[in-house]
């Protein structure tokens, strides 16, 4: 038996392994595709602050596809430009994010399984168990979690597209185009880039998909390779509990730690699996931990995506209008934050507020 098992090998799972690692305990890691970080779910866009906090265990800088600087939010008709003058998010090649995570998990002594899923309680190696096996997680059924109550089917393909600005990502706010969810154009070169969208409504993703790419001028056009995966877009209501002799704690997508406003979760997956090595034999002080760490953060995101939810095409406009005419925009390019929200709110980020509306 090991000291701790942890289930599923991405940002959550493979930084929980290692975490468990460094603390002096045997850990097996187990992935059930037979290569980590293969199928690839996810955007590869992540923030630069964020890469940077986990730069102790995966050097992201040599994974780089392409950087950026520039954000513009499209509404029906209304556009919002962010510019900074630094990168603040980059692109990176997901596969190999993974996969390097767990090299230097195997470099510091960790065993890993690949190909080896977990399906029920025997396949089990230890009775601390840290559940990072995705939104629709084993260990979260086995031992009876609370469901995930919201998600987003998204849809992503790479196609030849030459987009206006490669520093620039392009993110939908539409709902004719990307119903509850958002849609993306996100540049990798000069050549090709990242387009899909994400809907909440059941059953009409390949109605918005198939407008989405009509806008984009794309609808003859056959993507190099796609993917479409599920999103979870709230978080379990109890991420850790006592089961008998098994003390049980989620982390990343399987517990719902994911970004409402869009659906990026490599951050606050990776950062709440090393709390969840740390408290794993403790599952209510991982609760309060993750929580108390990065809890408003996850709620203030979900407060922007309900708040979006209540407003029709032509209010979105209007909100996109008004953030520029009360500057909001020149704020958010000076104190903007991709992940933590909350840091937005700190007395040094709205002086910096007070300021844009000096004249």
């Amino acid at each position: 038996m090991f000291d701790l098992h942890v289930v599923g090998a991405g940002p959550a799972g493979s930084f929980a392994a290692i975490t468990a690692l460094r603390n002096g305990k045997n850990v097996l890691l187990c992935e059930e595709h037979k290569q980590v970080g293969v199928p690839t779910h996810c955007s590869g866009l992540v923030s630069a602050s964020g890469l940077e906090q986990l730069k102790d265990v995966v050097d992201y800088t040599s994974i780089i596809l392409n950087t950026i600087t520039r954000a513009n939010l499209h509404g029906k008709n209304e556009r919002m430009t962010l510019s900074f003058p630094f990168p603040k998010a980059y692109v990176i090649d997901r596969a190999k994010f993974d996969e390097m995570a767990v090299e230097k998990y195997g470099e510091e002594g960790g065993k890993i399984k690949t190909g080896h899923p977990v399906r029920s309680l025997s396949d089990l190696q230890s009775h601390c168990i840290v559940g990072a096996d995705g939104p629709i997680s084993t260990v979260a059924r086995l031992f009876h979690f609370p469901p995930i109550t919201a998600y987003s089917s998204c849809w992503q393909g790479v196609f030849d597209y030459s987009s206006p600005d490669l520093s620039a990502v392009e993110v939908f706010f539409d709902p004719s185009w990307a119903p509850g969810f958002i849609g993306w154009v996100i540049p990798l070169d000069e050549y090709t880039a990242k387009i899909g969208l994400g809907v909440t409504k059941k059953g009409c993703l390949p109605g918005a998909k198939k407008k989405f790419i009509t806008s984009l001028r794309l609808s003859q056009a056959k993507p190099i390779s796609e993917f479409s995966a599920l999103i979870p877009l709230s978080v379990r209501k109890k991420t850790g509990g006592i089961f008998g002799s098994h003390k049980v704690v989620l982390a990343g997508d399987a517990a719902g730690q994911v970004k409402a406003s869009s659906g990026g979760g490599i951050f606050f997956g990776a950062q709440c699996g090393r709390l969840a090595a740390k408290y794993a034999g403790e599952p209510a002080k991982y609760e309060k931990e993750w929580k108390k760490a990065y809890g408003a953060d996850l709620a203030l995101h979900r407060l922007f995506r309900s708040t979006l939810d209540t407003l029709p095409a032509w209010g979105l406009d209007a909100w996109l209008m008004s953030m520029k005419a009360a500057k909001i925009d020149k704020w958010l390019m000076q104190a903007g934050e991709m992940d933590e929200y909350s840091k937005m709110l700190d007395g040094k980020a709205l002086m910096k507020l007070a300021r844009t509306w000096m004249p």
